[in-house]
């Protein structure tokens, strides 16, 4: 079976599907991920067929100033939607169209416009996919709005204020995706209504590739909706000598406290990184920050021993060594956070992440702290009374670690074709 997965974005929107392809190859299938251009080496470093579809992606030098944008608490939903994706529309419809041709089912991407056009178009059968619960835009576990997460308090009034929220939302987002229902007029194919919303998914079904433990499924979500499980790719071939210092460092003390702002939102840290060593410091803790290639977020004062700072360690190694992670909220930083087991502060910054934020903390595995706040109380909360955390989080840690994600994801695909 010829399975082709269209995604867009970061290495987290990236990083999932390499996981489910990689499993789909080691049950005798043929994997295919159509994505930007940029991941071609690394995809294909991996023995999995890549497929180029536009938007290519900045080289990582580069990769700021857009990831700046996109990480705006309240403008980056819109730009990426209305000034990265919908100009490039139709290059991803045509580049997508192409790539799918021989493809027996394709899996999309809330981010990968093209993909219910192209499946439709050519009359394949597909699944949607989504990495996070925001995505399901349920009444019942209503997400906390992404651009006024200040307005959450208002899901105490019940249905009643998805209701508005969702409404709201929809018209006026609706700009954002004109060019689709354009697109798709030209085309001949009918519409499945708003391509943010009901439009994105699948009335074959749909992947929630995230753990029924950190967001129970709902009776309005999508029809055949199959929460798989996280579905963890543990990236290798990133670290050099400066980065495997950090195996030797943590050796020689006690766990630290881990700061990270995952693949996108580290280039808009700020004074994240400076905030976190003192913080540590402050606690008297080891601090390990991994601060990514942009060379400003790498304190500039020196730091005594107890702090090391590099760019890069892997997750899903580094985590589970740790005596606390901070980090941003993005779906893959916090798959990664609730397998290790270990206690969490978010200091969310856009789209999904206030949302798995506070998903998190209902949890009472971690505490959400507003960017602007930060370092904020969440600190004092955790260290005056650790045991509550650290309880929590190592209990749901053992159910994630149990699940199977892309074996889960793997066998919804194959009933799809049976």
């Amino acid at each position: 079976m010829r399975i082709l997965f269209s995604t867009f974005g970061s290495l987290g929107d990236l990083h999932p599907y390499i996981a489910v392809a990689s499993e789909a190859k080691a049950r005798g299938h043929q994997p295919i991920l159509a994505t930007a251009a940029k991941y071609r080496a690394k995809i294909e470093s991996l023995g999995l067929e890549f497929r180029p579809v536009r938007p290519d992606l900045p080289a990582e030098a580069d990769f700021g100033p857009l990831a700046k944008r996109v990480m705006d608490l309240k403008d980056g939903p819109r730009f990426l939607f209305q000034d990265v994706l919908s100009p490039a529309l139709r290059d991803s419809y045509a580049d997508l169209l192409a790539a799918s041709e021989d493809a027996d089912v394709i899996i999309t991407h809330p981010a990968a416009l093209a993909g219910p056009l192209v499946a439709q178009k050519l009359g394949k059968k597909w699944l949607s996919s989504v990495l996070a619960p925001i995505s399901l835009w349920s009444k019942f576990d209503p997400p906390v709005p992404p651009t006024l997460p200040q307005l959450d308090f208002l899901r105490a009034l019940g249905p009643i204020w998805p209701t508005i929220m969702f409404t709201l939302g929809r018209r006026g987002t609706a700009p954002w995706v004109e060019e689709v229902e354009k697109l798709r007029r030209e085309i001949g194919i009918p519409s499945l209504g708003h391509p943010m919303f009901e439009g994105q998914f699948s009335p074959f079904g749909t992947l929630a590739l995230f753990s029924r433990h950190f967001a129970t499924p709902q009776r309005d979500w999508p029809v055949n909706t199959t929460a798989t499980g996280f579905c963890f790719y543990d990236a290798q071939g990133y670290e050099n000598q400066k980065t495997e210092a950090w195996r030797e460092w943590i050796e020689e003390g006690e766990p630290p406290i881990v700061f990270t702002l995952g693949s996108s939102a580290v280039f808009a840290a700020g004074d994240f990184y400076r905030l976190s060593a003192s913080i540590a410091l402050d606690y008297d803790r080891r601090g390990l920050l991994l601060v990514g290639k942009e060379t400003q977020n790498d304190p500039q004062e020196q730091m005594p021993p107890e702090i090391l700072s590099v760019d890069y360690a892997p997750h899903g190694e580094v985590f589970s060594r740790a005596c606390l992670i901070v980090h941003q909220g993005g779906a893959g930083t916090t798959a990664q956070a609730l397998r290790a087991g270990v206690p969490q502060i978010i200091v969310p910054f856009a789209h999904d992440q206030p949302d798995n934020a506070a998903r998190l903390q209902r949890l009472g595995v971690g505490y959400s702290e507003k960017r602007r706040h930060y370092p904020g109380q969440a600190f004092e909360l955790f260290f005056d009374s650790p045991a509550f955390l650290t309880r929590n989080a190592r209990h749901l840690g053992e159910k994630i670690r149990a699940e199977n994600g892309p074996r889960a994801a793997c066998e919804a695909i194959e009933r799809l074709l049976t």
